[in-house]
Order: C-alpha cells, then structure tokens, then sequence
C-alpha cells in the first residue's frame, strides 16, 4: 500500500465525529433521494400511457440505472462512510468494484442512444420510424446494458482486482498506466463524443424551425411532422445529458489523471467531492423530469398523494362503519 493510500486510510479512519455525521447524512440522502426519485419515474411510466413513449423507454431503463447502482453498491459504502474503514471480503470489494463500472458505463450508453434517437427523429425524420420501433428500442436499451458489462472483463481477465480506494470509499480499478486502465476512457470518450456530435447537429435543426414556425407551409419540419412534444422532449434529454457530464466530467478528469500519474494525486477533499457527485448524478434526473415535463410532475402529484387519500378513505370507512353501529343500536333499543 503506497504512502498516499495510507494516508487517506488514516484520514478517513480519524474523522471527527461531527464530520462523519455530516457525510453520512449528505449521502444518505442522496442515496434515499436517487432510489425514491427513480422508483417514482418508473411508477409514472407504468402507471400512465401517455408517458410510454420511445423516448420515456430510455428515461425508464436510465432510472433503473441509477436505482441498481445505490442497491448493489450503497450498503458498502455507507458502513465505510460510518465505521471508516473497508470491514468486508476480497469478494465484495471485486463485486462493488465491478457494478460501479458497468452501471456507470450502462447510463452513458444508455444518454448516447438518446442522442442517436433525437437525431434520427430531428434531422434524420424519414428514417425515425423504421429504426425506432418499440421492439427495436428495446433490444437497442439491451444491447447497451450487455456492453457495459463487457467493459471491467479485459482489465479482470489481465489478472488485475478492484481494490478499496479510502478517498473515493468504494472499490475500483488501480491507478497505473496499463491498457486494460485506459480502456474505460475508450467506454467514456466515444459516447461523449457521439452525443456531442448528434446533439449539435440537432440543435442546428432546431434553430431552422424556429426561423420557420412562423410560415408552416415553408417548413420542412412541418412536413415532416415533427411536433412540438417531439422539441420539447429533445430538451428534456439534452437536459439530462447535461446533468449527467456536469457530475462526471470532474470524475472521469480525477481518474485520469491519478491513471497517468500512477498515484493518489489529490486531497482527500477532492474524492469527497468525486464520491458525492457521482451518487448526485442518479438523484437528479427525477428532478429534471418533473419540472420539464407536465405529465411527470401530475403523476408524481397523484404518486404522493395516494397514502393521503388512501388514509382519507380509510377514515369514511370507520365513520360509516361507526354510523352504522349507531343505528343498528338505536333500533335495538327502539323495538326494546
């Protein structure tokens, strides 16, 4: 164990108490606020038709995401986040290690499929149809997830393990210049890339309609019946894009560099940081979708407020029930 990881381990391991309270609370939090969030999401895509569209699939397989990576690797963490130290086996460092990735590798496939899907249905309209089926949606949502799990195989399979890293309070890859390491970057840098490219390329479109909404018989787009749900929803997915780079772009950056360095390079501040807004990135797209998207924020309305009518039902129930004892009484005593 190199001198910085064993400094980290005894920073983490002599916290104040004040401290550990602070960064239990923050993540628990976050880690309560991502599984509920999400789990409201998939229940607003079941629960009204409306929102079953194509571009909800990747809304709702992007939710189950982010709900399985809090699940399969949260309770790990979060005794690390109490107790300061990695209490658990070889095995589980290795299983932590391994769904991080391949989760964290899922949701960027999944945001690049989005990207590929608006640009075919803003700038590629004639083909939309054919390639974006309902069926095929989901073999494509599929095929991402089982690439993602192809991602952590050459790194495993060269002999390498995940090991616990007491800034970051999880298990990952070791930092070193090797290609199985620099593989990841491969997994990261051609889905930015590609979502970059297509989201260009549609905003582009979309200046062009709105140049020309105001004459919709001159308006390609109109002829190719792009609506105003189908603009809508392309900002709500850019949105999330958004969202999603804003909290791994300084990850993937601290990883990179502590890759090409071959050493813990920063203050145990900064993993903090690189721990908190990776477990952010899963909690705030619930939110994205409930300001931006009516049929969203209804449902989470209507989600919320069932225990209270429920409880309201529940309590005519016991009124009536009362009442009717009353009467069965007073005509008892009556006929008496």
């Amino acid at each position: 164990m190199s001198e910085d990881i064993t400094s980290l381990s005894e920073e983490l391991k002599h916290r104040k108490q004040a401290l550990v309270i602070c960064e239990a609370f923050f993540y628990f939090l976050t880690i309560l606020v991502a599984v509920i969030g999400n789990s409201c999401v998939l229940l607003a895509v079941y629960r009204n038709r409306r929102l079953r569209t194509i571009p909800n699939y990747y809304i709702a397989s992007l939710a189950i995401s982010d709900i399985l990576l809090p699940l399969l690797c949260a309770p790990y963490s979060a005794t690390v986040v109490i107790i300061g130290y990695w209490p658990f086996s070889h095995n589980a460092c290795q299983a932590q290690g391994f769904f991080v990735i391949i989760l964290a590798c899922a949701s960027l496939l999944i945001l690049t499929l989005t990207a590929i899907n608006r640009f075919y249905r803003m700038v590629r309209t004639k083909h939309y149809r054919r390639i974006f089926t309902k069926t095929k949606t989901i073999v494509m949502i599929v095929f991402c997830f089982g690439l993602a799990c192809m991602e952590p195989l050459p790194y495993l399979l060269s002999g390498r393990y995940y090991v616990f890293h007491p800034g970051k309070l999880f298990c990952f890859q070791t930092s070193e210049i090797s290609i199985p390491n620099f593989l990841v970057y491969g997994y990261v840098g051609l889905p930015t890339f590609t979502l970059s490219i297509c989201y260009v390329l549609v905003f582009k479109r979309m200046r062009i309609h709105q140049r020309t909404v105001q004459n919709l018989r001159s308006s390609s787009l109109a002829e190719e019946n792009i609506t105003h749900a189908d603009v809508k929803a392309t900002k709500i997915l850019f949105v999330t894009v958004m969202g999603f780079l804003a909290c791994w772009t300084p990850i993937s950056a601290i990883d990179f560099v502590d890759t090409f360095r071959g050493e813990v390079t920063f203050p145990r501040e900064v993993y903090v940081l690189y721990f908190i807004l990776g477990n952010l990135s899963g909690a705030i797209n619930p939110f994205v979708y409930g300001v931006l998207n009516r049929n969203f924020r209804q449902e989470y309305r209507k989600i919320f407020m069932l225990r209270k009518r429920n409880s309201r039902v529940q309590r005519l129930q016991l009124d009536f029930t009362d009442h009717s004892v009353q009467n069965r009484r007073y005509k008892e005593s009556t006929i008496c």
